[in-house]
């Protein structure tokens, strides 16, 4: 009795070892933190064109792929401190035009012990792709054992989706959903009161039917 316990033991082990998931090579991703300077000098009477294109390029960056709040930090204590302030206005309104909401732009301050260069500094964090490593070698293929795996397979495809991947995040967790289209909504509602049908309409352009040449 114990012989045929011990060995059903072993074969439970057994089964449970073959049926384990087996690891595959992933893409992931890693987070990075964006830290950008934007000179400001005392003298400056609003953004200059290079400040402009620098913070378009930003609130484009932000926009594709970043996360978090959009960080301005002001230098406090510097010659350039009133200046720095009026320029700060400015880019939150330029960010807020480029489709940033006001929510997402946060702001701090930093001590600029006097510094008459003292930068306004942006920040944000955004995800980098990391593509798994490949062999250069593949094992014997003819002669596989049975549940065995090789690391190999599927690595070129974890690589090609790390470069590709518009937004490194979706490697690592899911998108949350959008908000819901209310008027859209509202407008299938009372359709539906009216006794309506809510299917969309489609235009005689849009039929699939076959046409009489074909028939």
């Amino acid at each position: 009795m114990r012989s045929a316990l011990l060995s059903l033991t072993i074969l439970t082990a057994a089964a449970g070892c073959a049926s384990a998931p087996m690891a595959r090579p992933e893409a992931t991703a890693v987070v990075e933190q964006v830290r950008v300077p934007m000179p400001v000098s005392p003298s400056d009477n609003g953004l200059t064109w290079d400040q402009q294109d620098l913070v378009n390029a930003l609130a484009a960056e932000y926009k594709a792929v970043g996360h978090g709040p959009f960080v301005i930090t002001y230098p406090a204590h510097g010659p350039n401190s009133d200046a720095a302030i009026a320029a700060i206005a400015q880019v939150r309104t330029r960010l807020y035009d480029a489709g940033l909401d006001w929510r997402d732009i946060s702001g701090s301050a930093y001590d600029a012990a006097g510094r008459p260069d003292a930068p306004v500094i942006f920040s944000f964090q955004r995800y980098v792709a990391v593509a798994p490593a490949c062999s250069q070698g593949w094992e014997d293929l003819a002669h596989p054992r049975a549940g065995e795996t090789w690391d190999q397979f599927g690595c070129a495809t974890a690589n090609n989706l790390a470069a590709m991947v518009a937004d490194p995040r979706d490697l690592v967790t899911a998108r949350g959903l959008a908000a819901p289209d209310a008027a859209r909504r509202q407008t299938v509602i009372d359709a539906w009161r009216r006794g309506e049908g809510t299917a969309t309409r489609r235009s005689d352009e849009e039929s699939g039917a076959v046409t009489e040449v074909v028939e």
